[in-house]
């Protein structure tokens, strides 16, 4: 009798992983109710500006691609949105203790009707993108609607109320007693726990864009934060115009830090989105695109946190921005360490390309193979890529003619940078002191 060899089947190979099973495999360890509240709230809200602030924040208004282009880009944006919010809805569903409800204001029924609207409009986004067109019209027709029904949800009002009240609870503990300063007016106090919560909550919003560049996750998605972040800003800082506008007392030292905030806000805004963010969503690099968000989110988080540490000093004068944020030092000895580095490099580039003996190109050589070794790092990710060509090009540089305009091009570069790195946030405080 002949035997037939039948293929035994691969564990779980035709097995279709959905509902409960999914979001198992996609959910790491329970998270606190708080967290899992305030990324619901930042990835709707986000989703939510993206379809009202995006084509005149960071998007190509004013020029001819942004009609004629395809917008299958935003379609995956709204579709990673809408899954990121499913995941976090599941996830909320998951939570033992039903406490977060009551503190929230948020009804089991709420969350049921924005997951109706999750699933509803899953659907419909990837049959959209199954499409080749989907151009100017359709996206314009796709964001009227799904905005139309987000801001209808009863729980996306809701979450932005408990985004707010979680502002205070993320907050430093310094900054947490501002409002109860004796010398201050009651309508100084109004104004300095609203731009302190205001700002807690956009640096809240950013850890999320941290999380994301430390773990090297898509990077695209975390436009829709900084559309809600955009929006965020923009509110913050007419509020704070209106109040100083009504102020008549210009002198006061509350004064000049709601005034300073406002313009340092302002400044940074333009900064990050004007020249950091617009046209990113066309970049198909993904080392382009990390090297732009991560500008933007250093540019924004460590200028937010300058402007309340300027408050904290209302309270306490001795006060450094490193009390507050931990992670401020870390920074700043990185920037300091990076500077002095800098300012080797740069001295030893241009004595090579004075006098391009063997020695001083030896010398040369091994000052920027320890540059490499570590302060490259502290640079951000666009300025690293830059330094390590030149390196490359100065090690394989084989005759003098060869390498001194390299050397040339180099210290002009390595000038520019070390006055950038001069100018961060984290440096205000530290004026360079040339090593003699």
């Amino acid at each position: 009798m002949q035997t037939v060899d039948v293929e035994k089947p691969l564990p779980y190979g035709e097995t279709v992983i959905t509902g409960e099973a999914l979001i198992e495999s996609l959910v790491s360890a329970p998270r606190d109710a708080a967290d899992i509240l305030f990324d619901l709230w930042a990835w709707t809200s986000g989703l939510k500006s993206f379809l009202h602030t995006y084509d005149r924040a960071i998007g190509e208004n004013g020029q001819p691609t942004a009609v004629t282009r395809s917008r299958i880009p935003e379609f995956e944006l709204t579709g990673s949105a809408l899954f990121r919010i499913s995941a976090l809805l599941a996830e909320l569903n998951r939570l033992e203790d039903p406490a977060w409800q009551e503190s929230a204001g948020i009804s089991k029924a709420d969350l049921a009707r924005q997951t109706a609207f999750v699933n509803d409009f899953s659907v419909l986004n990837n049959a959209l993108l199954k499409g080749k067109d989907l151009g100017f019209a359709e996206w314009r027709t796709w964001k009227a609607l799904m905005y139309g029904r987000i801001a209808g949800l009863d729980s996306a009002q809701k979450l932005d109320a408990a985004s707010r009240r979680l502002a205070l609870h993320f907050l430093p503990a310094p900054l947490k007693s501002l409002p109860g300063i004796k010398d201050l007016k009651a309508a100084e106090r109004v104004s300095l726990e609203m731009v302190t919560l205001r700002l807690s909550r956009i640096l809240r919003s950013l850890r999320i864009i941290s999380r994301m560049l430390r773990e090297d996750e898509p990077l695209k998605p975390t436009l829709l934060i900084f559309c809600s972040i955009y929006e965020q800003i923009r509110s913050m800082t007419e509020d704070i115009n209106a109040t100083l506008s009504r102020s008549g007392n210009e002198g006061d030292e509350i004064f000049g830090l709601m005034d300073g905030a406002s313009y340092m806000a302002t400044l940074e805004l333009k900064k990050a989105y004007n020249q950091e963010l617009t046209g990113i969503i066309g970049i198909r690099s993904a080392p382009a695109v990390f090297a732009r968000v991560e500008s933007a989110y250093a540019l924004l988080n460590d200028s937010f946190q300058e402007i309340l540490t300027g408050f904290a000093r209302l309270a306490d004068p001795n006060i450094g921005t490193s009390d507050l944020f931990p992670e401020f030092q870390h920074k700043l000895t990185e920037s300091l360490l990076l500077r002095s580095h800098l300012s080797q490099a740069l001295a030893a580039v241009q004595a090579a390309e004075q006098s391009p003996t063997k020695e001083q190109i030896a010398s040369l050589k091994e000052l920027l193979k320890s540059f490499l070794s570590e302060p490259v790092e502290f640079l951000f990710y666009k300025d690293r890529e830059s330094v390590e060509r030149f390196c490359e090009e100065i090690h394989a540089a084989g005759e003098k003619k060869d390498l001194v305009p390299i050397l040339h091009r180099f210290a002009a570069y390595l000038e520019t940078l070390f006055r950038q790195v001069s100018m961060r946030t984290v440096l205000s405080n530290h004026p360079f002191e040339a090593e003699n």
